[in-house]
C-alpha cells in the first residue's frame, strides 16, 4: 500500500491521499511504527509526522511508546494505532427475525453490541423503519461521541450506486431507500451505507477472518436463507449494478419448492434453516430459532435424528458448491452460519458429496468454516461504514 507521489496532482488532494492511505493501513494492519508507516507507504519521515500529527489532532489515531524495553540508543519507537474509543462506526444487521448493532472501532475491534426481536411486518417495512430509527438515536444518545459512520447489512439485494434495497424476498421488501429513510428520519448527515449481509460476511471474512491469506475465495452462509460473496483478485464481486453475488437463488433443483423470490427450485430452498428442520421433521415451527437450537444441541450430543438431518444436507449444499467451484475457481471456500455447524457435524460426508460431484479435480479448494461465526456480518456492516468515512475523508 503506497501512498500517492504522483505528478500533476494538487497538494490539498494529494494530502487527502495519503491521509486516507495512512488510516487505512492503521485500520487494517493494526498499530504501527512511524518508519513501518514510512517503508508501506514510500513518504518521508517528516511527511509522515505531519500526517500522524494531523490524524492525531483529529482524534483518528494514538501515538504513543512501544511499551516494550528499549535496548538501543535513542528514543523508544513510537507506535501509531486507531483510536477506536472515539473513531468508530455503527453497523447494524437486520435479519429476518433479529437486529443486531453495535459500535465497532476503527481496526476492527467490537467495542459493545446488542440484538433484538426484528419486529417486522412482511411486505411493509414501516414498522421496521420506526424499529431502526429508535435503535439508532437511542444509541448515539447512550456515547459522548458520534460515530463517524453508519454500515447496515441487511437479507436483501442492493444497489451499489445508492444502496437501494431492491428486494430482500424475505423481509417482502422492494425497492426500498433505507439510508435516505434513516438520514430523513434521525436528521443525520454523517455516510449512511446499505449492503448486502453476505456479501458484508464475505468482505470481513477476507479482511479480518478465514480468508485473511486469499485473495480468491467463495463465502456461503445459510440461515432462514442463503446468501454468498464471491471475493476475486482481493475485490468484493458486486456485478454490473451490485446486485451480483445472490448464490442462493442459483437453481440447483429444476420445478422444486417455490422460493420467496419468486422462483422455484432456488439453492436456499434446499440447504436454509427450513429444508435443515424440515430433514429433522420440524415443519412449520412456531419459533424457528428455538427449534434450530434444539437441533443444534441434539447434534452435538450426538444425537441420530439430529445427525441425519445435517447428513441429508450434504448433497445439495455440495451441488451448489461445485457450480461455485467450476465458475470462480476460489483458493478457499467458506461457509457461514447453520453451514459451519455442517462442517463440524457431517463435514467428512459433505467432502466426499463434493468430490463425487467436481468433474474437474485439478481446481481443487480448501473449506473451511467461517472464522468470525455471527460476527461476520457486524464487522462486513463496519467494513463498508469504514470505507465510506476513509472515501469523504478531506
Amino acid at each position: 500500500m503506497t501512498a500517492s507521489t504522483t505528478q500533476g496532482r494538487d497538494p490539498a488532494s494529494l494530502r487527502r491521499h495519503n491521509l486516507r492511505t495512512l488510516l487505512r493501513h492503521l485500520h487494517l494492519q493494526g498499530p504501527t511504527s512511524r518508519a513501518e508507516l514510512g517503508e508501506v507507504t514510500g513518504l518521508t519521515r517528516s511527511a509522515i509526522a505531519d500526517l500522524v500529527g494531523e490524524l492525531t489532532t483529529r482524534g483518528l489515531v494514538l501515538e504513543e511508546g512501544a511499551g516494550q524495553p528499549h535496548t538501543q540508543r535513542g528514543r523508544p519507537p513510537l507506535i501509531v494505532s486507531p483510536r477506536d474509543e472515539s473513531a468508530y462506526v455503527l453497523a447494524v444487521v437486520v435479519d429476518v427475525d433479529t437486529i443486531g448493532i453495535g459500535r465497532v472501532g476503527l481496526g476492527g475491534t467490537i467495542l459493545e453490541e446488542a440484538e433484538t426481536q426484528h419486529e417486522h411486518v412482511s411486505g411493509d417495512p414501516t414498522r421496521s423503519l420506526d424499529q431502526l430509527t429508535g435503535l439508532v438515536q437511542e444509541w448515539l444518545e447512550s456515547t459522548e461521541t458520534s460515530p463517524v459512520a453508519i454500515g447496515v447489512a441487511v437479507p436483501g439485494i442492493v444497489r451499489a450506486r445508492d444502496g437501494l434495497i431492491a428486494r430482500a424476498p424475505n423481509l417482502g421488501w422492494r425497492n426500498l431507500s433505507l439510508g435516505d429513510e434513516l438520514r430523513h428520519r434521525t436528521g443525520l448527515s454523517l455516510p449512511i451505507v446499505i449492503g448486502n449481509e453476505a456479501g458484508l460476511a464475505a468482505l470481513a471474512e477476507h479482511r479480518r477472518g478465514a480468508g485473511r491469506e486469499y485473495s480468491d475465495l467463495v463465502y456461503v452462509s445459510a440461515g432462514v436463507g442463503l446468501g454468498g460473496g464471491i471475493i476475486t483478485g482481493d475485490r468484493l464481486l458486486t456485478g454490473h449494478t451490485g446486485y451480483g453475488g445472490e448464490v442462493g437463488h442459483m437453481i440447483t433443483h429444476p420445478g422444486g419448492r417455490y422460493c420467496h423470490c419468486g422462483g422455484r427450485g432456488c439453492w436456499e430452498t434446499e440447504v436454509g434453516a427450513d429444508a435443515l428442520l424440515r430433514h429433522a421433521g420440524v415443519h412449520d415451527p412456531a419459533d424457528r430459532h428455538a427449534a434450530l437450537d434444539a437441533l443444534f444441541v441434539g447434534a452435538d450430543q450426538a444425537e441420530t435424528p439430529a445427525l441425519e438431518a445435517f447428513r441429508a444436507l450434504c448433497t445439495p449444499v455440495a451441488t451448489g458448491l461445485a457450480n461455485l467451484i467450476n465458475i470462480f475457481e476460489p483458493e478457499r471456500i467458506i461457509l457461514g452460519g447453520l453451514l459451519r455447524s455442517l462442517i463440524r457435524h457431517a463435514g467428512d460426508e459433505l467432502r466426499t458429496a463434493l468430490d463425487d460431484l467436481r468433474g474437474l479435480p485439478e481446481l481443487d479448494v480448501d473449506l473451511q468454516p467461517a472464522q468470525l461465526g455471527e460476527h461476520g456480518r457486524l464487522l462486513g456492516a463496519a467494513e463498508a461504514a469504514v470505507n465510506s468515512f476513509l472515501a469523504r475523508l478531506d
